[in-house]
């Protein structure tokens, strides 16, 4: 295997690689999000029961809406510690960083045999991308610490 095949096939790696983490943080968020909008809907919905069927069952209605609005708060919370969403778009930006030097890759092979020169400043774009993409990634995944 040449080392511009070598080349390649780890930047068609690390597209799929981001490809498939962006979609599990996409999914992730927004299945939080669509539980958060059914939390907040449902408390909404079993206070405004708790006025139609008045103070029969106003004290378990008011628990109810309890138990809701906590879960929705902590659900929150819980969300915003994960990140999904500032995963996501990096990842996203990662992706599309290296499909664009998948596809320059591609379009001056056709041209012909890259020169090792150019196959170093390919693998130097390549370690870049990765490179700010890890400090950025542990810029988003770490906790401040307490004081």
């Amino acid at each position: 295997m040449s080392a511009f095949e070598q080349l390649l096939n780890t930047v068609a790696g690390e597209v799929a690689h981001f490809d498939r983490e962006a979609a599990r943080h996409r999914d992730q968020y927004r299945r939080g999000q669509t539980i958060l909008i059914l939390c907040s809907a449902a408390a909404s919905i079993v206070s405004g029961l708790g006025l139609l069927l008045g103070s029969q069952q106003g004290p378990l209605l008011q628990f109810v809406v309890l138990c809701l609005t906590t879960t929705t708060a902590g659900l929150g919370a819980w969300l915003e510690m994960r990140r999904a969403r500032e995963l996501w778009q990096h990842e996203r930006a990662l992706h599309h960083g290296l499909q664009d030097l998948e596809r320059e890759m591609h379009f001056r092979a056709a041209q012909g045999e890259p020169a090792p020169a150019q196959l170093e400043q390919w693998f130097e774009r390549l370690q870049q991308l990765l490179g700010s993409g890890s400090e950025r990634w542990a810029r988003i995944v770490e906790r401040p610490e307490k004081r």
